[in-house]
């Protein structure tokens, strides 16, 4: 869940800031940082650092702190260090399109792990709701030029991301949420897909499959390069020949369904199928259930990303795990610490996924696979 309030609405940006339940209090009445730190018996630095969600300081620590610092309900004066800085005291998240499909719950908790990181820091979240790919330039070269943030987190990176120039063009500190093909020098957290991949391909490929196929988002996305690199690694791995025609890639929101129907009606059909996204999973399932398939007994499925829906479905899916709300945390302490220090060292950090193993993979059928009855 969100860990802020809604402030204002402008230009399709919401202004996050953290809610007390005291905002009517007298300023001087409000606890201070030297009274969180009297309070757990720790130096004021400690106690900075620990909201400011330093890596120095233990985990347990700062748990530790932040309890007692939101018992005593202290918040460190926004308005005061912007006056003190010259700084907007915001940072900004621009969302992408697929944001608005109530399907990715991803972006919830990426956001929320952000607004968690910035109430304990003292910043606003800016969330700038891009409405479709049109805007996407303007959109982000006006928010960048408004002078209302200090730093912004980019997401869906390209494989050549012409926003990571034009930020450096303009000097506002940036983090990606990606990492591009072929540039570099720049601060980033990203998720191995290559390596995500590579475990469901193995845990496959150990129950027997075969032939599995492969479903992809917009290839256009660096994140899309990376899990294509890591199916085709784990067949090399296998020694299994790569057939492009168990590949189905830049697969769009509204053609999961038509995407896995070409799969399944195949002469020589996948008896796995691995999905680059939840929707590509669920449009997999449905299709499967038409034609009279069952999962896993006729075919397994696998998908990159882990939520309540996969989590949920008939038979709940087995899933490359990413932590959400860990990357949207990281990404805003990563960005805080460049605005506070923007000659600091580069920081580029890559978080290896889990496999969730559940009930829709299993060993293939040992009389082949089931031809798929087309309806």
């Amino acid at each position: 869940m969100i860990e802020g309030r809604v402030r204002n609405v402008s230009d399709g940006r919401l202004n996050l800031s953290h809610s007390t339940s005291r905002r009517n209090m007298d300023e001087s009445a409000m606890a201070t940082m030297k009274d969180v730190a009297r309070a757990v018996g720790l130096s004021v630095t400690t106690v900075s650092r620990a909201l400011g969600n330093h890596g120095d300081v233990a985990e347990e620590t700062r748990e530790r702190i932040r309890e007692v610092a939101d018992r005593l309900d202290y918040h460190p004066n926004a308005t005061a260090r912007s006056l003190q800085n010259s700084r907007a005291n915001a940072i900004a998240l621009v969302i992408p399109p697929l944001f608005h499909q109530a399907y990715d719950s991803f972006w919830l908790d990426f956001i929320g792990g952000m607004a968690g990181v910035c109430s304990h820091r003292g910043m606003d979240l800016v969330l700038s709701a891009i409405q479709s790919p049109g805007e996407l330039d303007a959109g982000f070269q006006r928010l960048v030029r408004s002078g209302r943030i200090d730093g912004v987190v980019i997401c869906d990176v390209r494989r050549t991301d012409h926003r990571i120039g034009y930020l450096k063009k303009h000097g506002l500190p940036f983090v990606a949420f990606g990492r591009t093909i072929g540039q570099d020098g720049f601060p980033y957290i990203d998720v191995d897909g290559a390596a995500g991949i590579v475990q469901a391909m193995e845990h496959l490929i150990i129950l027997g499959h075969r032939r599995i196929g492969f479903m992809d988002v917009d290839p256009a996305f660096s994140f899309s390069h990376f899990r294509m690199a890591g199916y085709r690694e784990a067949l090399e791995t296998a020694k299994l020949s790569y057939d492009p025609s168990l590949v189905c890639a830049g697969v769009g929101v509204g053609e999961a369904e038509s995407a896995a129907s070409r799969l399944l009606g195949l002469p020589h059909r996948p008896t796995a199928i691995i999905a680059a996204a939840d929707y590509l999973a669920l449009g997999v399932l449905k299709i499967a259930r038409v034609r009279g398939l069952s999962v896993p007994e006729d075919l397994s499925v696998a998908v990159f990303d882990d939520n309540l829906a996969i989590q949920h479905a008939q038979p709940p899916i087995t899933a490359i795990s990413q932590p959400n709300r860990r990357l949207g945390e990281e990404a805003a302490s990563l960005l805080l610490d460049r605005v506070a220090n923007p000659e600091s060292p580069l920081v580029q950090r890559i978080i290896v996924p889990t496999l969730v193993v559940r009930q829709s993979t299993g060993t293939p059928l040992l009389q082949g696979p089931k031809m798929a009855v087309a309806r």
